[in-house]
């Protein structure tokens, strides 16, 4: 078994996805809808230097990216291609599952022989794979190139919605949501309608919901909200917890010899159980109008001291 969960584990790290995408953006001007303030990013100029650093401004015109060395600046003509950090978790779950049902099957059908050894071995060992490749999943980010600079930039025409001008839409929203985000979308005359991100424009935003396409344009829309579902943390702190009842549960008791495979299995049924918990709750947080920052300032005064409290709410 501990021969198995070694090379189970040293498959998944083989099989992870690589960098880059199948598909990768030659619009400077929709990277906005790919990433978010805050990310971090990998930009590569024209002449193949990179820097990498977290997202605190994009244009049409040009991305800025703070590093350990302080702000760097990119024209468009100046990048080459453009790559941000992620958690690939439900490929690294379908990796690790497949690896875990081969490597099931091999063990059974060595050990028992059988037809039965077919079935049986992957039943039994996919799940155990699968939880292992969500928590190397969560523990393990690849750049994803989302932009790569076309040979000929002539040929790629400017959109008229892009950001820039006046504020828009576009401009208050795209670094604050992604498409296919989940969305709950306010109008002015007090309705929220949620559902999926699938088009923004200066103007007007659109949303898959159950009963088709919703469109909304800038003047009737009243506030934005954003779902996000704590997944990646989710899965950490199953794995861990899981992790660590096994080292308790094994090392402790009369079977020492399963010390090292009790946390790895344990862990590996905490990130599965902590994936679900995590795809159960979310959080909603508003993103347009951008929530207003206040601070107040109130006396606090006990037997022993008299002072002021002041605190910032947004």
């Amino acid at each position: 078994m501990r021969r198995t969960i070694v090379v189970s584990s040293f498959a998944l790290v083989l099989l992870a996805p690589s960098r880059g995408a199948a598909q990768a953006l030659q619009s400077f001007e929709d990277l906005a809808l790919r990433i978010n303030l805050g990310d971090q990013l990998q930009v590569e100029d024209q002449s193949g230097v990179k820097a990498t650093g977290r997202l605190t401004r994009l244009t049409r015109d040009d991305i800025t990216i703070r590093t350990d060395a302080g702000e760097k600046y990119f024209t468009s003509e100046t990048v080459r291609e453009v790559a941000v950090r992620g958690y690939l978790l439900r490929r690294s779950a379908l990796i690790g599952a497949g690896v875990g049902a081969v490597l099931g099957a091999l063990a059974v059908c060595t050990h028992r022989g059988g037809g039965e050894c077919i079935v049986t071995g992957p039943i039994g060992a996919a799940p155990f794979g699968a939880g292992v490749g969500l928590a190397i999943g969560a523990l393990h980010s690849r750049m994803r190139t989302i932009y790569r600079a076309p040979e000929n930039r002539a040929s790629v025409p400017r959109s008229r919605d892009a950001i820039g001008g006046q504020a828009s839409l576009l401009e208050d929203l795209a670094l604050r949501v992604n498409l296919d985000d989940r969305l709950r979308i306010e109008d002015q005359s007090g309705v929220s309608t949620t559902g999926r991100l699938t088009r923004l424009t200066r103007d007007d935003i659109t949303i898959r919901t159950d009963a088709g396409e919703k469109r909304f344009t800038r003047e009737t829309v009243r506030q934005v909200a954003v779902r996000h579902q704590p997944l990646r943390m989710a899965v950490l702190i199953g794995a861990g917890a899981g992790a660590a009842f096994g080292a308790v549960a094994a090392c402790t008791g009369p079977k020492r010899e399963e010390c090292i495979d009790g946390p790895i299995m344990a862990g590996a049924f905490g990130a599965g159980l902590g994936l679900a918990v995590g795809a159960l709750i979310h959080r909603t947080t508003i993103v347009y109008p951008e929530p207003e920052k206040r601070t107040f300032v109130s006396p606090a005064i006990s037997r022993d001291s008299v002072g002021v409290r002041v605190s910032l709410r947004w």
